[in-house]
C-alpha cells in the first residue's frame, strides 16, 4: 500500500501540493506587508494552472516508475518466484530462485 502511494498517487498530488502551500505563503506574506484586501487581489491574480500540474504530476510519476525499474533488486530471466510457505511452524518469505 505505502508503495502504491510513494509511486503513483503522491507524486500526481506532489505538484499540486506544492502549489496550494507556495499560494498560502504568498497570501500571508501580502496579509504581513498590511496590504488591503484589493492591493492583496491585484498583487495575486493567478488562476490555478491546472493543466501544468497535472503534466507535471504524470512526469514525476514517471520518473518515480523508471527509477524503480532502475534500482530494483535484479533477479535471473530464468528464476522463478517461490511463494511464502510455513517450515517448522515459520513463514519463510517468498524469494525468487533457480528453477
Amino acid at each position: 500500500m505505502i508503495r502504491m502511494l510513494i509511486t503513483y498517487i503522491l507524486p500526481l498530488a506532489l505538484p499540486t501540493i506544492m502549489f496550494f502551500i507556495w499560494s498560502a505563503w504568498v497570501r500571508k506574506r501580502l496579509k504581513a506587508q498590511h496590504a488591503t484586501d484589493a492591493e492583496a487581489q491585484e498583487a495575486f491574480k493567478i488562476s490555478t494552472p491546472w493543466f501544468r500540474l497535472i503534466i507535471m504530476g504524470v512526469v514525476l510519476m514517471a520518473v518515480g516508475l523508471i527509477l524503480s525499474v532502475l534500482f530494483s533488486p535484479k533477479n535471473p530471466p530464468d528464476s522463478v518466484y517461490k511463494a511464502p510457505y510455513i517450515e517448522n511452524g515459520r513463514i519463510v518469505p517468498g524469494q525468487y530462485g533457480p528453477k
